[in-house]
């Protein structure tokens, strides 16, 4: 039987010869709750599909502690959890949501994504995404998957194989995925030494978590080489030829828009054999990486402290993307974590994604990781020390609103479901012209322009155009006087590297 269509022989506890056994998945649990929750808030509107297929909508007389009793054309018809698939708890579910209910939806689109029914759900979400601006990210996200979920249907997928010029990649099975791993194109550093020449002092020793933005943080961080001296994040791009559609890229996005300044990310670092914990819930667990994970009390989430607000109530509360950046220096490993929540039990979140900062991998390719290409967040932070120094020594992350359905290693997932070649895949790398006056900025805005022109940035994420990330540090200043530059004053670069279409393209 199509599971898509509703049984009625199976849904009618009084004509039913034996009760079926229950298809209690996380997500279809997930599904059941949502749909107690919502009957008890007063909704009572739901779907149901004749054994046809076609939807009809029923309204819901009860609620009792084994199901739900439906009314149809006069007639009741009682529902029993335990009888209920997940297709049917997909069709509950679906005719439960308000129109703006972002949750509701994320959550009844991955029992669609699950059950294969997501591009039945896409028109869904496309209006939820004009109803709700800030989650954009959230809602494309699901969006891509669904694009691929029905590329999947039609097209098998080739294997993964990638050649790109330099630098060179090859494929390594890794888990589910495939993961990049990067030949140097150029010479490793001297020991002690970092890719810039500056000499790296020992590393400090340290016994209790340290939160960015403190001195503290300031000698930790100055102390690390933050990926390999060859890698993308540290790599020189200023002599790197112009990208054929650079002029095309730039005007998409917007030739005339400012810059601005996205005071957002920070980071925490634990010291040696920090104590690992689970998460209480992880969304999107098919593209983390295991835990536990060395998550301290004090770890802070994005935005924190510039946006203000005691540390406490933000890890709880609010919106947005809530990204949350954790550092374990000794052992060379960053954990990014992505709507990062406290509860009353522990930490939540909705993505994660391990990095190992001593060598050259990359996710497995399609994956995301908590920035929508898969890129880590930690090598982009603009922090303190750097800009102290007079030089941001890595690459920068920013937003643009609308991105292509594509990406550029070392980013390896697109968050999109367009093909106009038109507009900027992520993983695309711009550089600051090097003809751009910035004597005159102040010192550390002037550290950040010397990057951009040295090393550029990457297109991380759906978002604002031009968005740059920097650090919530509160010691940075002047910065906001980036925002005399525009998109004219940038360019793309050719890195070299292939761009990555959709599976079976």
């Amino acid at each position: 039987m199509n599971r898509r269509i509703l049984s009625f022989a199976a849904l009618v506890l009084l004509f039913a010869a034996a009760p079926l056994a229950a298809e209690e998945t996380p997500d279809g649990l997930a599904v059941k709750e949502y749909i107690i929750s919502a009957k008890k808030a007063g909704r009572s509107k739901t779907m149901l599909p004749d054994p046809s297929g076609k939807p009809y909508t029923v309204a819901i007389d009860a609620l009792m502690p084994e199901g739900l009793m439906v009314r149809k054309d006069g007639g009741k018809i009682e529902l029993a959890w335990k009888q209920l698939r997940d297709g049917e708890l997909f069709w509950l579910g679906r005719g439960l949501l308000p129109e703006d209910d972002v949750e509701g939806h994320l959550l009844v689109g991955r029992l669609a994504l699950k059950l294969g029914l997501g591009p039945e759900f896409d028109a869904a979400l496309e209006r939820l995404q004009l109803l709700a601006p800030k989650d954009y990210r959230r809602i494309e996200r699901m969006r891509s998957d669904i694009a691929d979920q029905l590329a999947a249907t039609t097209v098998k997928p080739p294997p993964v194989s990638f050649k790109p010029k330099e630098p060179a990649v090859t494929a390594a099975s890794s888990g589910s995925g495939t993961t990049a791993s990067v030949q140097a194109p150029v010479p490793a550093a001297k020991p002690g030494v970092n890719h810039e020449g500056r000499p790296l002092p020992p590393l400090p020793k340290f016994e209790k978590p340290v939160v960015y933005g403190t001195p503290e943080a300031d000698a930790i961080v100055s102390a690390m080489q933050i990926f390999p001296v060859d890698n993308w994040w540290n790599r020189d791009v200023s002599k790197l030829p112009l990208h054929a559609k650079s002029d095309d890229y730039v005007k998409t996005i917007g030739a005339e828009k400012r810059v601005h300044i996205n005071r957002d990310m920070g980071f925490v670092l634990v010291p040696p054999n920090f104590p690992r914990v689970d998460l209480t819930r992880l969304e999107y667990k098919d593209e983390a990486d295991k835990g536990p994970y060395p998550i301290p009390d004090n770890t802070p989430i994005e935005g924190w402290p510039f946006d203000g607000g005691k540390l406490e109530d933000v890890q709880r509360n609010g919106d947005g993307d809530r990204h949350a950046v954790v550092v374990d220096p000794f052992a060379g490993l960053c954990y990014e974590f992505y709507v990062m929540r406290r509860n009353d039990k522990g930490w939540e979140a909705a993505g994660e994604a391990t990095f190992d900062l001593t060598a050259n991998k990359l996710r497995p390719m399609y994956w995301t990781s908590s920035d929508a290409a898969g890129l880590p967040l930690l090598p982009s932070i603009v922090r303190f020390d750097e800009c102290e120094r007079g030089m941001v020594e890595h690459a920068l992350r920013f937003t643009v609103r609308r991105t292509r359905r594509a990406f550029i290693l070392p980013a390896t997932h697109y968050a999109s479901r367009s093909d106009d070649e038109a507009l900027p895949p992520m993983g695309l790398r711009f550089r600051l012209k090097a003809d751009v006056k910035i004597d005159d900025l102040p010192k550390h805005a002037k550290a950040v322009a010397l990057a951009l022109k040295k090393y550029g940035m990457f297109l991380a994420d759906n978002g604002s155009d031009w968005f740059i990330s920097t650090s919530g540090d509160a010691r940075l200043q002047g910065l906001e006087a980036l925002h005399r530059l525009k998109g004219s004053d940038f360019e793309a670069v050719e890195t070299g590297e292939k761009m990555v279409l959709p599976r079976g393209r």
